[in-house]
């Protein structure tokens, strides 16, 4: 290591500690050393944005530092976009950038249970398990399950009852590791649900199941049609999203998308999905305020041989 870069992890430590005192202006003076004297380290030009941010008139500055973040890494392993996006200089992509989210998940794999239900008081495993009792009698038996986005396996008690097969798809490889633990999968793999394939040897599932993933995503409309290319006819979409009340796509502070159901309708029958149910309840806390949440049942389709007509489906609840 060089000794520019040794100097620039001092100051960078300075900066911080600095930063952890309230002191930004000082603060800045010192990440903005380490950003000289290592001048392709994203790290300390992010952490000179974030607490250029910090300071009103240093707006501007702050945008310049995160632009920087992207020329370095296009990657946006440190989510640079995200805050130009909040900051209003950039437009809301339609998705968190995955190496920003698969870094985020991999750092955090090993305290994410604890986190979710001891700080955050996180409800999605029994929304997830609320909603798959519901559809019990409809579905097929034993089905094949996917649980998208599995992370570490919280919502997978509830999938495995279900399940004759249980699949895990995650980006983060950290989080899958503690999938395996659970001993609850038959298989998981890391993948892009965006770009990576759902399907194993091209067999359809009978549910797939999105706990707290779909969060990660502005532009729903490519999930609900990958979706339903992988159910079997009369197969089960089960999600939560946060919720959201603007037609727009939203994406919070806590980096996080929200999505109106007025906003999911129209993605759900553009996939030639029936909308079963959807339904509003608190998710989580965050700041000791509740989460509000959207748990969704979608089903496929089943054409009957005879007079190809729809099956009766079940009884909808809406919001």
């Amino acid at each position: 290591m060089s000794d520019d870069r040794l100097r620039a992890e001092r100051r960078l430590d300075l900066g911080l500690a600095l930063a952890g005192e309230d002191d930004y202006a000082a603060a800045i003076d010192a990440l903005q050393a380490a950003c000289d004297l290592a001048p392709t380290w994203v790290e300390a030009h992010f952490a000179l944005a974030e607490n250029l941010e910090k300071l009103p008139q240093c707006s501007a500055q702050a945008e310049a530092a995160y632009q920087t973040c992207l020329s370095l890494d296009p990657t946006d392993r440190m989510g640079a976009r995200i805050r130009l996006t909040l900051l209003g200089a950039t437009p809301t992509p339609d998705r968190l950038p995955a190496a920003y989210v698969e870094a985020l998940f991999d750092q955090e794999a090993r305290r994410f249970d604890t986190k979710m239900k001891d700080k955050l008081n996180y409800r999605g495993p029994e929304a997830i398990a609320a909603a798959v009792e519901a559809i019990l009698p409809d579905l097929t038996h034993p089905a094949r399950v996917l649980d998208l986005g599995c992370g570490t396996g919280l919502i997978a008690p509830s999938l495995r009852l279900a399940a004759g097969r249980l699949d895990g798809l995650d980006l983060s490889s950290g989080m899958l590791v503690q999938a395996v633990a659970t001993g609850l999968y038959d298989s998981v793999r890391q993948g892009d649900l965006l770009q990576d394939p759902w399907l194993i040897d091209e067999q359809l599932y009978d549910l797939i199941a999105a706990g707290d993933v779909l969060n990660y995503i502005g532009d729903l409309a490519p999930v609900f049609q990958r979706a339903a290319a992988a159910l079997t006819p009369g197969g089960f979409f089960v999600f939560t999203v946060e919720a959201g009340e603007d037609d727009q796509i939203e994406l919070g502070e806590g980096h996080r998308y929200r999505h109106a159901d007025t906003r999911l309708r129209p993605w759900i029958a553009a996939a030639l999905l029936d909308l079963v149910s959807l339904e509003r309840r608190i998710l989580r806390q965050e700041k000791r305020q509740p989460v509000y949440g959207l748990i969704g049942i979608a089903r496929k389709p089943t054409l009957t041989v005879d007079l190809g007509l729809p099956t009766q489906s079940l009884d909808q609840k809406t919001v």
